[in-house]
C-alpha cells in the first residue's frame, strides 16, 4: 500500500456548496492532503449530515439554496453540540459587509473566490492547529481549576489537614505577615508560611525561610518586582491575580494573593508551558494573516495588501495634510519576454524586478505591491511629487542596473520598466481611485512615448 493511503486521517471535513466543480475540487485537494471529506449541496443536507457525525471544520458556501451559509452558520454557533466546530466561508461576495457579518455569526475565517489552493490549505490547517491548541489549553484550565477547587476545599478544613495539603500542593503556597514603620506604612512582610514547592522556588527550605524578611530574599526569587503590589494588597484588600515573567528564570507564573489578617496569602504556579503554547498560537496567527498578504510568487505585498494600504494612508494623510504618492509601473514588453524565454523564467524576471524595487525604497512606510500580472505599485506616504519622481527614477535605473537580458525589447537589451507617478493630498473632494487614475494615465503616456522612462500626472504641483 502506498504511503499516501497509509497517512493518518488529518481530520474530518464536511464541505458546503450548490456547485459541482467547486465539490470536486475541494474535496480532490482535501483527500489527496490526507483529510476525510464529506460533501454536501444545501443547507439541509448539511444539517442532517451533522447530526449523524460531528465534522471538525466546516467549510461553507454563502449563497445556498433553502438554507443560506449565514443562516445555516447561525444554526450551527446556537447549538451547544456544534458551536466549537470552525466555519470557514469560502465564497463570491468580497465586500466588507459580507465578511463582517460573517465573521459576527462566529466564522474562523473567509476565504473569497476564486482562491489559491495553498492558501485554502495554510487556512485549513491553521484552524486545525487552533482547534488542538484550544482543545489542550481547555483541558489543561480544567485541570488548573480542579486542582485550585481541591486546594480551597483543604484550605476549609481544620488546621490539622492545613499543613498536608501544603505540603502535598504542585502550587507554591506562602504566607506573610506585614511589618510597620512607627507611621503604620508598610516597610517589609516576614514569611510565616511556606510549603515545599515554595521554598524550592526559593531556593531555600521551609525553616530557614520562617521569620525571613521578604525584601532580604526578592532579589533571588519569583517575587521580584512584586513588593507594592503586595502592599496594595494589604491595604487597599484587593485580590492580585497576575501572569509574572521572572527574568532570572526565563519562566512565567500565575500569582493569586489575597489579604490574610495583616498580611496576606500568595498561591502560584509555574506555567511557561502554556504561556509558549498561546505564544505559538499567536506567532501562527500572525503568519496566517503575513500569508494572506504576500504574494507568492514575488514575495512582495499582494493586490489584497495594496487596497486596504493605499485606503489606510489616505485616511492618514488626509487627517494630516499630508501628500500620498503613488506610482505604477509595467515590465516593458513583458509578453515578448515570456515567449522568448519562457514562463519559469518569466516569474524569476518577475520575482527580481520586485526584489529590486524592494531594495530602491528607504523608509518603512513606503510599500511595494504586485498590481496585477506584469504590473506593480508603490505607495509612498507623506511624499510629495518631487521625491515620488526621484524614487521612480532610482527604480527605473535600479532594475535597468539588474541586466536581466531581454532580446525581443524594442528599448534596450536589458528588462526595463515604464512608471508612472502621481500625488495628491486627499480630501474629502477626491478618493484613492483618482489617484490611481492619474498614475495609470501616466503610466499609459510612458508607455506611449517609448517606454523604459518616467511620466508624472499632476493632482498636485509636484514641487515648487
Amino acid at each position: 500500500m502506498s504511503k499516501e493511503y497509509d497517512a493518518p486521517v488529518k481530520g474530518n471535513i464536511l464541505i458546503v456548496d450548490d456547485s459541482l466543480d467547486n465539490l470536486r475540487l475541494l474535496s480532490s485537494v482535501l483527500m489527496k492532503h490526507n483529510y476525510r471529506v464529506h460533501c454536501v449541496a444545501d443547507g439541509e443536507m448539511a444539517l442532517h449530515a451533522i447530526r449523524g457525525e460531528l465534522p471538525n471544520l466546516i467549510l461553507l458556501d454563502v449563497v445556498l439554496p433553502a438554507i443560506n451559509g449565514y443562516k445555516l452558520c447561525k444554526i450551527l454557533k446556537s447549538n451547544e453540540k456544534t458551536r466549537q466546530i470552525p466555519i470557514i466561508f469560502i465564497s463570491s461576495l468580497d465586500s466588507e459587509s459580507d465578511k463582517v457579518q460573517a465573521f459576527k455569526l462566529g466564522c474562523a475565517d473567509f476565504i473569497t473566490k476564486p482562491f489559491f489552493i495553498e492558501e485554502l490549505l495554510v487556512r485549513v490547517e491553521t484552524q486545525f492547529k487552533i482547534y488542538q491548541e484550544k482543545d489542550n489549553l481547555k483541558q489543561l484550565l480544567y485541570q488548573n481549576v480542579k486542582e485550585r477547587k481541591t486546594v480551597e476545599k483543604e484550605l476549609n478544613q481544620s488546621r490539622a489537614l492545613l499543613a498536608g495539603v501544603l505540603n502535598s500542593s504542585l502550587d507554591g503556597v506562602a504566607a506573610f505577615e506585614a511589618i510597620r514603620d512607627r507611621w503604620g506604612s508598610i516597610i517589609d512582610f516576614r514569611w510565616l508560611v511556606v510549603n515545599p514547592v515554595a521554598a524550592m522556588s526559593v531556593g531555600e527550605t521551609g525553616d530557614s525561610l520562617r521569620g525571613q524578611l521578604l525584601r532580604e530574599t526578592l532579589s533571588n526569587n519569583l517575587f521580584e518586582g512584586l513588593f507594592d503590589f503586595f502592599v496594595q494588597v494589604v491595604e487597599n484588600c484587593i485580590v492580585l491575580d497576575k501572569e509574572h515573567y521572572y527574568n532570572r528564570e526565563g519562566n512565567w507564573f500565575h500569582i493569586v494573593a489575597v489579604k490574610l489578617g495583616d498580611g496576606f496569602a500568595v498561591n502560584f504556579r509555574d506555567i511557561t508551558e502554556r504561556k509558549q503554547m498561546e505564544i505559538a498560537l499567536k506567532e501562527a496567527n500572525q503568519e496566517l494573516q503575513r500569508q494572506a498578504n504576500i504574494d507568492s510568487l514575488t514575495q512582495v505585498a499582494n493586490r489584497r495588501r495594496f487596497d486596504e494600504y493605499l485606503a489606510q494612508e489616505w485616511s492618514r494623510c488626509a487627517r494630516e495634510q499630508q501628500t500620498l504618492s503613488l506610482i505604477i509601473c509595467d515590465v516593458d514588453y513583458f509578453k515578448f519576454y515570456n515567449d522568448a524565454y519562457g514562463h519559469q523564467a518569466g516569474d524569476q524576471c518577475l520575482y527580481n524586478v520586485a526584489q529590486g524595487m524592494a531594495m530602491a525604497i528607504k523608509r518603512p512606510a513606503d510599500v511595494v505591491f504586485r498590481y496585477g500580472g506584469e504590473e506593480f505599485a508603490m505607495v509612498l506616504p507623506f511624499t510629495q511629487g518631487e521625491g515620488a519622481l526621484k524614487v521612480a527614477t532610482d527604480v527605473r535605473e535600479r532594475i535597468v542596473g539588474l541586466q536581466i537580458p531581454h532580446d525581443l525589447s524594442e528599448v534596450s537589451q536589458y528588462v526595463t520598466l515604464s512608471l508612472g507617478v502621481s500625488s495628491i493630498i486627499p480630501s474629502v473632494d477626491s478618493s484613492p481611485e483618482s489617484l490611481i487614475a492619474a498614475a495609470d494615465r501616466a503610466l499609459y503616456e510612458a508607455k506611449a512615448s517609448g517606454r523604459n522612462r518616467v511620466e508624472y500626472k499632476a493632482l498636485e504641483l509636484p514641487f515648487a
